[in-house]
């Protein structure tokens, strides 16, 4: 059973996602810690798809302790019986201290902890198994990551500053008007990103297009001709196909599955 998609801004709304601020020691890196429990027991299996933030996420669920990296498209999660996942979500960026190479290894993967942390990651599953209250398992989370915080690095600071920009850019703004205005190549851009994010500057710039676009779907009373003006496309047949493109359904099957 398909359910809306969901976005950052509407995930409280659709899916009855919980948030926790992150610990003041690690506000750069991570933006929040979140909760999602269901009870489908006796009932049909829903399948959630979300159109996430371009970042990393560690997340305990029922599967064990994973870190999700950067999905190319949405992502989708079939909720059977009953279940909890408690996560934490870092900031476009903020992950990349903690481990070395490009984040853009963990693109598109779901890789258990101990393959990310080694012997740590390995010790942080056994902690986070034996935790039986939520609370427990943000802690030890939040000491984990407290010990293992990355040093200030001007390159991790400047792509959170590029993709602040990313998120209040105007309809129609290209990789070459950011690089532009960050004095920078394209090619030194695209660098960044693949370092940091894991995802290229134009990924990150369309998946927040098509954010709004589902949040500017779910507002009232909707129109797809004028999402598509607010948008910049060039008509509302060029927003429909590649709204189509990014979530694999139209615009009218996200809003008749929304009423």
């Amino acid at each position: 059973m398909p359910r809306p998609l969901a976005t950052p801004e509407s995930a409280v709304r659709i899916t009855g996602v919980a948030y926790v601020a992150p610990d003041p020691g690690l506000a750069a890196i991570v933006e929040q810690h979140w909760i999602v429990a269901w009870d489908h027991r006796g009932i049909e299996p829903v399948v959630q798809e979300v159109l996430p933030d371009p970042c990393v996420n560690l997340a305990v669920e029922p599967d064990g302790v994973l870190i999700h990296g950067v999905t190319k498209g949405r992502s989708a999660h079939v909720l059977a019986g009953a279940g909890s996942v408690v996560g934490t979500k870092f900031t476009p960026g903020g992950f990349s201290g903690l481990v070395e190479g490009d984040v853009q290894q963990l693109t598109d993967r779901a890789v258990p902890a101990r393959e990310v942390f080694g012997p740590a990651g390995a010790a942080l599953e056994r902690s986070l198994a034996e935790a039986e209250r939520t609370q427990d398992l943000i802690a030890l989370i939040t000491e984990f990551l407290l010990a293992r915080r990355p040093p200030p690095d001007p390159g991790r600071a400047l792509v959170a500053d590029i993709v602040a920009a990313m998120r209040d850019a105007p309809p129609g703004t290209r990789v070459a008007d950011l690089a532009a205005r960050f004095a920078m190549t394209q090619r030194t851009l695209q660098r960044l990103f693949t370092r940091h994010v894991g995802a290229g500057p134009k990924q990150v710039l369309q998946r927040f297009r098509h954010q709004r676009a589902v949040d500017l779907l779910d507002a009232e009373p909707p129109s797809l001709a004028r999402v598509a003006a607010d948008l910049g496309y060039f008509d509302q047949s060029h927003f429909v196909q590649d709204f189509r493109v990014a979530t694999g359904r139209a615009p009218s099957h996200h809003l008749a599955l929304g009423t």
